[in-house]
């Protein structure tokens, strides 16, 4: 985990559950709306628990989820920064991925005018 990244988006939005490390694997699975009931579940979850508003970071090099995040309702922020992690190659080699990304929120409170991060 990039705990400056996480530090980055915890003090800009310190109330706001995340969430964290969707995919739809394998590859062959995707579009075909498990991703979709994977995030409303998160929603329902939230939305019981009286959370205001949900989070998640998506890479720069990555428009397909962007999209579907969008389209779920998701907004842009403004807020950026660099996931990086580590992973483990078929070699046994080891690698750190640098990823630029941008963090999306979306108002889970319909009465809910205006959203904190928009202030």
């Amino acid at each position: 985990a990039n705990l400056r990244a996480a530090a980055k988006v915890r003090q800009r939005f310190p109330r706001c559950p995340e969430i964290s490390a969707i995919d739809v694997w394998p590859a062959q699975m995707r579009s075909r709306g498990i991703g979709t009931a994977l995030i409303v579940a998160a929603e329902r979850l939230a939305t019981g628990r009286k959370v205001r508003e949900i989070g998640l970071g998506v890479a720069d090099d990555n428009p397909r989820a962007a999209a579907l995040y969008l389209r779920l309702g998701f907004a842009e922020t403004g807020c950026r920064y660099v996931n990086s992690y580590e992973i483990v190659k078929p070699t046994r080699m080891r690698e750190i991925v640098n990823e630029p990304c941008r963090f999306l929120v979306k108002n889970l409170d319909v009465g809910y005018r205006r959203a904190r991060w928009a202030q």
